[in-house]
């Protein structure tokens, strides 16, 4: 079991801290393939302000359960977003995302190297480039986008977009915050890496 990660600088709000708000904005991730959102320690640590947290979470919640890309595609552009912003907790939380969905072990050793890696469709090497120009230049170069509009139509290619930059946004908040892994999401990383952290 890889150790502990390092303490958080924000502390999870405790449950006998729980407002009605919190309750509110908890609820929103209970049900369906959300499960036990008062323990989840990112939902906690997001807690102290339930207001934001919520607005952002109704944008969450749509890119995990009603986005238009194929579920595989997605989880391609928040992987690789999370290995390439070294968001640990985030790589790891999708670890388990992506095993809950079905898909296949054998696309996380190849989403740490990149485009251009064999396992990979020429599509899904398309989508995993695209997505490193956005984070890294906040574009999508002609190439690229010539060939994700070939496959997806205007409601995937925002999707797509939204999808990066969205997770860009809690990948900073976690890592800034210092949110700690659970020993399920340890384990996950010990088998499967992590990037290096802070």
């Amino acid at each position: 079991m890889l150790p502990a990660d390092p303490p958080p600088r924000m502390a999870q709000v405790r449950p006998e801290e729980f407002t009605e708000e919190t309750r509110d904005f908890l609820n929103r991730w209970s049900g369906g393939s959300f499960k036990d959102s008062d323990s989840n320690p990112v939902l906690k640590t997001f807690a102290h302000n339930p207001l934001v947290a919520g607005l952002f979470s109704s944008f969450n919640i749509h890119l995990l359960t009603t986005n238009s890309l194929p579920v595989k595609q997605r989880q391609i552009a928040i992987m690789r977003t999370a290995w390439i912003t070294r968001a640990v907790y985030m790589w790891s939380s999708h670890l388990n995302t992506s095993l809950r969905a079905g898909l296949d072990d054998a696309m996380f050793e190849p989403l740490k190297h990149g485009a251009g890696h064999p396992y990979f469709t020429p599509f899904e090497n398309t989508v995993i480039r695209a997505t490193e120009e956005l984070v890294a230049n906040r574009t999508i170069g002609a190439e690229n986008w010539a060939a994700l509009t070939a496959e997806w139509d205007d409601r995937q290619m925002l999707d797509f977009m939204f999808t990066v930059g969205c997770y860009v946004t809690p990948a900073a908040i976690m890592r800034a915050t210092r949110v700690q892994r659970d020993p399920d999401l340890l384990a996950l990383a010990e088998k499967y890496g992590a990037p290096e952290s802070d």
